[in-house]
Order: structure tokens, then C-alpha cells, then sequence
């Protein structure tokens, strides 16, 4: 005779669901199940050990914080099943309620949901977009066949952004987090590039030259309503939504001199003292385009700090590529890093406090962090091979980043301070993006 799962009513259905520093309370009578591993990214498969499962699985479910998951193996005592597609929002670790229903009876457990790694993998003449969990327990591609790359976290973690090569042309794609739903948003015989989401998901902007230049475009998160926001006879590109959602930061080619330019209006005339890239910011709307950066020089790469009050950009005013930083209005620029090697990739840290970056200083590409000031200079990696594309973890205790220090590139994780090195790939593999990453991976012929 089967072992029956202890029956709790509609009890079990009061379990509550805990993000960050919340608890999860099962009720007292509960039959609590073990999950292992206690917590991954979504599509992880787990096991799940406890009793009275009943031999087969027939009407019998297994459900995370209320999504049905996929079952792949079903026994008395132990179920394996992959991780549904829930959401990691603002990249905190998601608690959720595990619940195993066996002929109308209940028992359950917890899981904590984690915001992944993407990655890129190249496999010859197919690169594909990867998630690997920060311990390197569990990868899978999320993307087949083809080109695909520079991928972005939707901000509820559930989608993936992506340019994907179609016929020699490149396009914005979308695909869920799991690997299923993948779309083409974008159909145009021109380059679709560096999409960006809006703050709350509903709107993506990227650069395109479909108009015989580089403009930027905002489009609905599913394709519709593609709109040119710039308008402007030269380069604008490298677009990205202020963390309030209201403006839109970008580079361009602009005339020095022109600083003001609303959508609509006639293109500015060009200036007989030439042109420079600059720091450019504009309404969500495409209104009110102003120069911030306004000076001589190649200014680009523009990146907002997660509050929104400071830009840290790349720039060679100086006569070298440095890392400056400034306010949201382009008031306070200053040099940050202020060495005579090139500095780049700057990447902020999530609480704002600091900027991770890629220097040349000791002949070769290795990463550093500084205060936000500029302040407490400090190299995390040191060898001979390129090290780049920092990007922070959710809770900045961690920054992944790839190095090809095994003679091809790789993605690996460190702790915040440079211990702790792990490498979390063993295929040709780069471009990691854990939290928000824009960064070119201009790397070396090794």
C-alpha cells in the first residue's frame, strides 16, 4: 500500500513568499521535503528527497512559488525537476515556496532563485548565449544554432535581450531565460545593434543605421512601435535608459558648439570648427537632446551610476584613454583614474560605491577597482593574459569577468577584493553579464 503524504488542507497553500531577508513558514503540520541544491538559476535541475511520492508520477505535480515545473524523473523517495521561469528583480535572490501535490496532499520546501551568469560561447562558426550559476554548478545555452550575442538581463530577470546575426545582418532578438519563447523584434536589411531595456521592461532602445546613419531607436519590449529618436545626420549609438526611465544616455558625432536638439525639428547645421564624439543625453521622448561632455576630444561609452546622479565615460581629452566621471546634468568632470596607460570598461558596483575597470598599466589587460572618487586605486587580477569585462554580482560581493590566463578565454568569478578566483567555464567562452554590463570585448589575437 502506498505511503500517504501527511494531509494538510489548504494550509500548505498559505506558505508565504520571501524575497531578500524574509522568511519563508511553512505551517507546523507541513511535511517539509529536501531540496538539493537549495538554491540556482532558473532551469537548474534539482532533486527533491522526501517519502510517499508514490512510484509513478501520473497526476501528481511539482510547483515553484506557483509555477508548474518539468519534471524529468519521478520515485517514491526522490523527484528531479528543473527550476520554472520566475523572476530574480533587481537581481536579489528570490525565495519561493517548492510544493510536491500527490493526489490532492501536499508537502513542501524552499528555493532561492539566483540571478545567473550569461555568457557567450564560441563554438567555431556558432557563437551561443549561455547561463552558468555563480558557482559554476549548472549551465545551458539559451540560444541555438547561429550568431548570437551581446546579451542584456531583462530587469525581473526573466528575458534575455540579444543581437543575433541573420544573413549578415544584425537584429534584436529576445528569448525567456529558460531558453523558450525566443523572438525576432527587429526585421531590417541594417545593423540592429546594443539593445538596452527600460527600467520596467516595457520598452527597449538600440542604435541602427537602417536610415543610412546610426540613429537610436526605442521599440516596445515586443517589437511594435519602432520609433527614431535622434534624428541627426551623424553617429548615435551605445543608447541606455536613465535608472528613473525618464532619459536616455548615448554618444554621438556632433558638431562642436551644437548642444541643443529637439525631435522634429530640422537637423542642426554643421559648424565650420568640426566635430567630436560626445556625451549626449535626451528625453525618453527623443526631446531636448543636449550635450554634456562639450569639449574637444573622443568622449564615449557613457555609463549611468545605479542612482542616476553621476555618468562615468571613457575619454582621450587628455591625450590618453582615461575614465572620467560626472553629474547627470555634465557639470564636475573629472579624470578618475588619471594614469598614462589606457583605462577603460568602467562598470559600477551596485550600491554606486564603486567603479571596476580594465587597465593597461602593467603592460597587459588586468582589472582594478577605485572608489567612486577616483580614490583607492587597486588591482584585482595579476598575470600575463587578458583580463576584462568586469561585471558586479547582484549584491557586489563579486565580479565575474574573462581572462584567457588557460590560453583561451574563459569566464571566471572572484570575490570583490580579487580572492577567491574560480573559473566557471571550461569551452572558449567570454563576455559574462550578471548584472547590467556594456563593455566592447576588444580583445587580442592570442
Amino acid at each position: 500500500m502506498k505511503r500517504r503524504i501527511p494531509r494538510v488542507g489548504i494550509g500548505l497553500a498559505l506558505l508565504v513568499l520571501a524575497v531578500g531577508g524574509c522568511d519563508l513558514f511553512l505551517p507546523p503540520a507541513a511535511t517539509t521535503v529536501t531540496i538539493v541544491p537549495a538554491s540556482g538559476v532558473v532551469g537548474t535541475q534539482v532533486t527533491i528527497v522526501g517519502t510517499g511520492f508514490g512510484m509513478s508520477q501520473g497526476g501528481s505535480e511539482v510547483s515553484f512559488g506557483g509555477l508548474e515545473a518539468a519534471v524529468l524523473s519521478w520515485s517514491d523517495t526522490s523527484i528531479t525537476a528543473r527550476v520554472p521561469l520566475l523572476p530574480t528583480p533587481g537581481g536579489d535572490p528570490n525565495v519561493v515556496a517548492v510544493v510536491v501535490t500527490v493526489d490532492g496532499e501536499l508537502a513542501g520546501g524552499s528555493f532561492a532563485v539566483v540571478r545567473g551568469i550569461l555568457y557567450v560561447a564560441d563554438r567555431g562558426m556558432i557563437h551561443v548565449i549561455c547561463l552558468v550559476s555563480p558557482d559554476g554548478s549548472d549551465s545551458f545555452d539559451i540560444t541555438s544554432l547561429g550568431v548570437a550575442g551581446w546579451p542584456q538581463w531583462s530587469p525581473d530577470g526573466t528575458k534575455v535581450a540579444f543581437i543575433r546575426d541573420v544573413a549578415g545582418d544584425q537584429e534584436v532578438c529576445v528569448v525567456n531565460a529558460d531558453g523558450t519563447g525566443e523572438s525576432r523584434l527587429t526585421n531590417d536589411i541594417a545593423l540592429d545593434q546594443f539593445p538596452a531595456w527600460s527600467p520596467d521592461g516595457t520598452e527597449i532602445v538600440f542604435q541602427t543605421n537602417r536610415d543610412g546613419n546610426y540613429e537610436i531607436y526605442v521599440m516596445d519590449a515586443d517589437g511594435g512601435r519602432p520609433i527614431n529618436l535622434t534624428r541627426h545626420p551623424d553617429f548615435d549609438g551605445w543608447p541606455s535608459f536613465s535608472p528613473d526611465g525618464t532619459k536616455i544616455l548615448f554618444y554621438s558625432l556632433w558638431p562642436l558648439g551644437v548642444h541643443v536638439h529637439a525631435k522634429g525639428e530640422a537637423a542642426p547645421t554643421l559648424l565650420p570648427d568640426g566635430e567630436s564624439y560626445e556625451v549626449m543625453v535626451m528625453d525618453a521622448e527623443g526631446t531636448d537632446i543636449t550635450n554634456l561632455s562639450h569639449i574637444s576630444g573622443t568622449d564615449w561609452f557613457p555609463l549611468w551610476s545605479p542612482d542616476g546622479t553621476k555618468i562615468a565615460f571613457q575619454s582621450d581629452r587628455d591625450g590618453i584613454g582615461e575614465i572620467f566621471c560626472m553629474d547627470a546634468d555634465g557639470s564636475g568632470q573629472d579624470n578618475l583614474t588619471q594614469n598614462p596607460a589606457p583605462d577603460g570598461g568602467p562598470a559600477w558596483s551596485p550600491d554606486g560605491t564603486k567603479i571596476a575597470f580594465v587597465s593597461l598599466r602593467d603592460g597587459n589587460a588586468e582589472i582594478y577597482v577605485m572608489d567612486a572618487d577616483g580614490s583607492g586605486q587597486t588591482q584585482l587580477t595579476n598575470n600575463d593574459d587578458w583580463d576584462a569585462g568586469p561585471s558586479w554580482s547582484p549584491d557586489g560581493a563579486q565580479i565575474a569577468f574573462e581572462s584567457a590566463r588557460d590560453g583561451d578565454f574563459r569566464i571566471y568569478v572572484m570575490d570583490a577584493d580579487g580572492t577567491n578566483v574560480r573559473r566557471l567555464t571550461s569551452e572558449t567562452s567570454g563576455y559574462p553579464v550578471w548584472t547590467e554590463s556594456r563593455w566592447l570585448p576588444a580583445r587580442p589575437q592570442l
